[in-house]
C-alpha cells in the first residue's frame, strides 16, 4: 500500500537517509507541489521533488555534500555528465578511475560499485561506503531518472520505502567470496586481488584444487 506523506515528513525521511541535507523546507514543499500536480504525495513523488532540486546532470552544489547525485536517462550519454560523475567518484573514493570505463555511465557505475565493495572486502577498509541507487520517474515530463548515493549503511535508504539497488558486479562478488567463474574476471578484481591477502589465499586454494579458470592464473604471481 502506498504511504501518503506531508512534505515535512517526506523531507525528514530523506534527511534520515542523508539526503536533502542542504535543502530548505519551503523549497522542498514547493518542489513537491510542482511534481505531484494535485496528486497525493508519496515516496516516489518526494524522490522526484528531490531530484528536481539536486538537478539531473550529475553531482551539483545541492547534492555533492550528501554524497549523492541524479542522472536523467536522457542525459546518461552526455560527455559533460559522464565527466562530472567520473570526477565525483574519484574524489569520493580517493583514487583514480580508468578512462576506459568513464565513457559509459553503466560501466562507470559498475566499476565504482565494485571499488566500493572491494574496499570493504576482508576488512581492508571497514568504513568505506557502498554504492546504492534508486530508480525514479518524473511525472511532469515522463522522464526516468536514477539517484546514486554512497553510504556506509544502506538501511536508511531502504527505509524510504522505494526499491534500492546495491551495486557490485556478480562476478566481482563471487570472486571476492572465492568462487571463480569462467569468463568472470572483472577489471576491478584484477586490480584488487594481488594486494589482498584473502584473495591471494583463495586463488591459491582454487589453483591447488584444479578449479581456477585460466584467466585468473596470472593473479597468482
Amino acid at each position: 500500500m502506498t504511504t501518503l506523506l506531508r512534505p515535512e515528513d517526506a523531507l525528514a525521511g530523506l534527511r534520515r537517509a542523508g539526503l536533502a541535507t542542504q535543502i530548505d523546507a519551503a523549497a522542498f514543499a514547493a518542489a513537491c507541489d510542482a511534481e505531484r500536480a494535485g496528486a497525493p504525495l508519496d515516496a516516489e513523488i518526494a524522490l522526484s521533488a528531490l531530484a528536481s532540486i539536486y538537478g539531473a546532470l550529475g553531482p551539483s552544489e545541492a547534492s555533492a555534500l550528501d554524497g549523492a547525485f541524479v542522472v536523467d536517462e536522457r542525459a546518461a550519454s552526455d560527455p559533460k555528465v559522464l565527466a562530472a560523475v567520473w570526477l565525483a567518484f574519484e574524489r569520493w573514493l580517493e583514487r583514480a578511475i580508468p578512462v576506459s570505463v568513464a565513457t559509459d555511465l553503466d560501466e562507470l557505475v559498475s566499476y565504482a560499485g565494485d571499488l566500493c565493495f572491494l574496499r570493504r572486502h576482508a576488512g581492508a577498509a571497514g568504513e568505506a561506503p557502498y554504492l546504492f541507487s534508486i530508480d525514479g520517474w518524473r511525472p511532469r515530463d515522463d522522464t526516468p531518472f536514477t539517484l546514486y548515493a554512497l553510504r556506509r549503511d544502506g538501511e536508511p535508504l531502504y527505509a524510504l520505502g522505494v526499491p534500492v539497488a546495491f551495486h557490485v558486479h556478480p562476478d566481482t562478488e563471487a570472486a571476492a567470496a572465492g568462487i571463480f567463474r569462467v569468463d568472470g574476471l572483472t577489471d576491478s578484481y584484477r586490480e584488487h586481488a594481488p594486494a589482498c591477502e584473502g584473495c591471494r589465499d583463495a586463488l591459491r586454494s582454487a589453483a591447488a584444487r584444479g578449479v581456477l579458470p585460466d584467466e585468473f592464473r596470472p593473479l597468482l604471481g
